[in-house]
């Protein structure tokens, strides 16, 4: 008996354990589900804003309370007014979660403008330079400063005496002149020269001349508005200059002297070149360092020898007036083209696709040559240095024993992709997916195929170079727009140029729970608050414009 008295008072220790728990649990979610907002505070700290204008969001901050102590940043709320509507305190409620606070933000107003011109007086027909201009603007807080963004209603000096002219700011005005004199007329003209001799193709300083212009009033005075004619020195020897202003010219002879080579560097950017075959001129790069001074790539060059007649380096002196550089070709053995041992692979992008086949030598087997599908994202970077299109695909060839290598070149053929423009069509080989480093040389074939060596494993990028006009200008009519909830509005951005290729846009919005954004550019405003829009092109040219979306109820 005394046992089962036992066990029913533990049963029941345990019973108030567990409720115990259980309300320290409910305690605790409750705790937690009674947490809310208790108060909020706003410090703005942004400068004096003038009437009109909005307040910088940027500089207000704002920190809430909650019920259970903590203290957190407030992103999501809504004020009385966001723009300053008087000079000196204006007080402007923010609420959030049913929790409202004041704070303040100073205004101030033009008070008036004083504008001052640098030049007393100015040639009638002349028009006044807005860089001469001072403009102040004083404001209702005591501050001062210079502004440029004034409006100036007239520019011409359009008469003998005071011409009085009148700047605008906001709703202030002031007036100031300026004293017109008659134009002068220039009657003789002395031009003399007093630099060195010119290298040819070169334009003599215009320092080196010393221009003095005689007026009808009898005064004299420099001038740096002359024209020359020509502009360069063409011949070496004597060259006459004729010096122009006014309607007045005199001549000045100027010493030419021949443009010569001093020295150059040569670069060759082809691939191998097949024992027997010769070295093509464009894929050597010369340039010249003139006597001048200057730089500038050459094509009348020569070489010692353009047959390539060894199997590796290949040294070829160019030659260029008188001076030399070297070169080094590889070169490779010539590949018998046999198709009935190829690989070969159908590489796909989006709707186009391509097939790839390569010749194999009699001594390698297809199981050892891997062709391989690559992500355009991984060489759009190579692609935007090359092309300006969007028609492009890649392909990795890789061998299983690096010794392979020896059996190059090798033979390949690509189908043109469907869509893509024949007279566009071209290969390139990249080492790293990052820069091109040789267009591939080939033909086609009467199966329309394109065929050319490959030279290194590799990707090889298949790109039709139909030039694409990217967007240069993105922008809306408005920075800022206020919509009521439920209210919509559509964007219509302005492209330019107009014919750019690909006009594609799209459309997000910084904070949805205020303004949702559809794909074709809706604004909707859902509710209260603020949310920025951002509009951006579609075509790789990164051009972006934003519109600022206040929500009012």
């Amino acid at each position: 008996m005394q046992k089962i008295r036992k066990g029913k008072g533990i049963c029941f220790v345990l019973l108030l354990a567990f409720a115990a728990v259980l309300l320290c649990f409910r305690g605790k979610e409750a705790e937690a589900a009674e947490k809310r907002l208790a108060s909020v505070t706003a410090v703005y700290t942004g400068d004096t804003v003038l009437v009109g204008r909005s307040i910088d969001l940027s500089k207000l901050t704002v920190m809430g309370l909650y019920t259970d102590g903590t203290y957190e940043k407030i992103k999501d709320y809504v004020l009385s007014t966001y723009v300053i509507t008087q000079a000196g305190r204006n007080a402007i409620t923010l609420t959030s979660g049913g929790v409202s606070t004041v704070f303040y933000v100073d205004g101030k107003k033009v008070q008036f403008l004083t504008a001052s011109y640098a030049q007393s007086t100015v040639t009638v027909g002349e028009q006044i330079k807005r860089e001469d201009l001072s403009v102040h603007v004083y404001y209702s807080d005591g501050t001062s400063e210079k502004i440029t963004d004034y409006i100036l209603t007239s520019t011409l000096v359009s008469k003998i005496g005071a011409n009085e002219f009148t700047v605008a700011y906001e709703d202030k005005t002031v007036k100031f002149t300026v004293i017109g004199k008659e134009e002068r007329k220039p009657k003789s003209l002395l031009a003399s020269y007093f630099g060195q001799p010119v290298i040819v193709g070169n334009a003599p300083k215009r320092e080196d001349f010393y221009v003095t212009v005689i007026y009808s009033d009898n005064t004299i005075e420099r001038t740096e508005a002359f024209e020359l004619t020509p502009p360069v020195i063409s011949k070496a020897g004597s060259n006459t200059v004729v010096v122009s202003f006014g309607g007045l010219s005199q001549d000045v002879v100027i010493q030419g002297l021949s443009k010569d080579v001093v020295s150059i560097t040569a670069e060759y950017k082809g691939l191998p070149v097949i024992i027997g075959k010769t070295v093509a001129m464009e894929d050597i790069i010369v340039t010249a360092t003139f006597n001048d001074g200057s730089k500038d790539t050459v094509t009348n060059f020569t070489l010692s020898g353009s047959v390539i007649y060894n199997i590796g380096d290949n040294l070829i002196t160019v030659f260029c007036g008188g001076a030399v550089a070297y070169i080094n070709v590889r070169g490779v053995e010539a590949e018998i083209i046999d198709y009935t041992n190829s690989v070969e692979k159908v590489i796909r992008s989006g709707s186009r696709y391509s097939r790839v086949q390569i010749a194999l030598n009699s001594k390698v087997d297809a199981k050892d040559v891997l062709i391989e599908e690559v992500d355009e994202e991984l060489i759009r970077g190579a692609v935007r240095r090359i092309i300006k299109s969007d028609k492009y695909m890649a392909f990795e060839v890789s061998f299983a024993d690096p010794e392979l290598d020896h059996f190059l070149p090798m033979t390949m053929k690509v189908s043109v992709p469907l869509g893509y423009d024949r007279e566009k069509f071209a290969v390139f080989y990249t080492p790293n997916r990052k820069t091109i480093m040789a267009e591939m040389n080939g033909e086609f074939l009467r199966d329309g195929t394109y065929e050319f060596k490959m030279f290194q494993p590799g990707t090889y990028i298949i790109a039709d170079c139909t030039e694409q006009v990217y967007i240069e200008t993105l922008e809306l009519d408005k920075t800022e727009l206020t919509l009521r909830v439920g209210r919509s509005a559509s964007l219509d951005p302005a492209i330019y140029p107009h014919t750019a290729t690909n006009k594609t846009l799209s459309y997000s919005s910084s904070n949805p729970r205020v303004v949702t954004v559809s794909k074709d550019g809706l604004l909707t405003a859902v509710q209260t608050g603020t949310a920025v829009i951002t509009v951006e092109a579609q075509d790789g040219s990164g051009k972006r414009c934003r519109l600022i979306v206040y929500v009012r109820n």
